[in-house]
């Protein structure tokens, strides 16, 4: 359910609401039951909310919302739009409990809501993001995001750290091996071998030096030692431009080498459909690319979209892992 006080009871009530989300996945939410009857009346909702306390008892019918009821919000603690220890940590305890029945085989896969990192902090949870929380569920060392925005892949060389350690990271071994796990990764959107377009790091490409060096030093040589393995990546291309020519499907991924380069561009292209997907884990997760939106959290304005794509996008990948048919 991610946050309660964030917008997510809202967006899961409206999706839940949209035949297109259940249409071929049955879907189960573990969250706070009163809290999504809080967010079902504001919105005078049709659907039925009904408690289970596993996923093989949902009634999964159009018009009802199943939930395993954590109960852990407090109704008289409750405020929608604030940050607030309480409902940061219970949205850790929905995590939790979504990846014990992921680990389980109970469900295919997750799709979480969003999550406000600064009250799972205040909650006690000593992970950056809930990317990094469910690594430790898992026991993954070895996973990254993808962005997903219209007809663009994004992943990043490196994702959540400051700048100037982004920078540092930037190195023939980290650049390779993250071409490596792309290709692997782009397996489960169906694509075999894809063309993996490469982001030059400095203005320019570098210039051949005169503005950077590490086109020169580090990035083209883990290109070349990727294209003798069969990667077919192709680049270093300005960062600036990469991203014109991405947007019109011209490659399978961009690869990028820190956070901003990559995901200011990717999300003023199409924002309100940015899916995420954690790779590299034994269970499949997406989520929604936006925040809790606390500033219209409870004013039933929330658009679903993204999470409907979310929802679909971890049944798709499902599908092609074969854990359903």
């Amino acid at each position: 359910m991610g946050d309660a006080a964030g917008i997510g009871p809202e967006i899961i009530v409206k999706a839940m609401q949209d035949p297109a989300t259940t249409k071929d996945l049955d879907v189960i939410v573990v969250g706070d039951a009163r809290i999504l009857k809080i967010s079902a009346s504001q919105l005078k909702s049709h659907l039925t909310i009904e408690i289970c306390t596993s996923p093989q008892e949902g009634n999964y019918t159009p018009g009802i919302l199943n939930v395993i009821d954590l109960n852990n919000v407090p109704e008289q603690l409750y405020a929608a739009g604030k940050v607030d220890p309480v409902t940061g940590r219970s949205a850790v305890e929905y995590i939790e409990s979504a990846v014990k029945f992921a680990l389980d085989g109970a469900v295919d896969a997750i799709a979480s809501a969003p999550v406000n990192k600064e009250a799972m902090h205040q909650g006690g949870a000593p992970f950056a993001g809930v990317t990094e929380l469910i690594a430790h569920l898992v026991g993954s060392k070895q996973f990254q995001l993808v962005s997903i925005f219209g007809k663009v892949r994004l992943f990043l060389v490196t994702n959540h750290v400051s700048l100037r350690t982004a920078l540092d990271a930037i190195t023939k071994e980290t650049v390779l091996e993250k071409l490596r796990r792309t290709r692997e990764d782009l397996k489960d959107f169906g694509i075999q071998d894809g063309v993996i377009a490469v982001a030059a790091l400095n203005p320019h490409g570098g210039e051949g030096g005169s503005m950077g060096t590490e086109e020169v030093k580090e990035i083209i040589p883990a290109m070349d030692a990727a294209r003798k393995e069969g990667i077919r990546a192709i680049g270093p291309f300005p960062a600036d431009t990469i991203f014109v020519q991405a947007k019109k499907g011209a490659f399978d991924a961009v690869l990028a080498m820190y956070h901003d380069q990559g995901n200011i561009a990717s999300k003023l292209m199409d924002f309100g459909a940015g899916v995420t997907v954690v790779t590299g884990l034994p269970i499949i997760r997406t989520s929604v690319a936006h925040g809790t939106a606390f500033d219209i959290a409870g004013q039933g304005i929330a658009a679903p979209d993204t999470f409907i794509a979310a929802i679909k996008t971890a049944g798709e990948i499902a599908v092609k892992r074969g854990l359903v048919h």
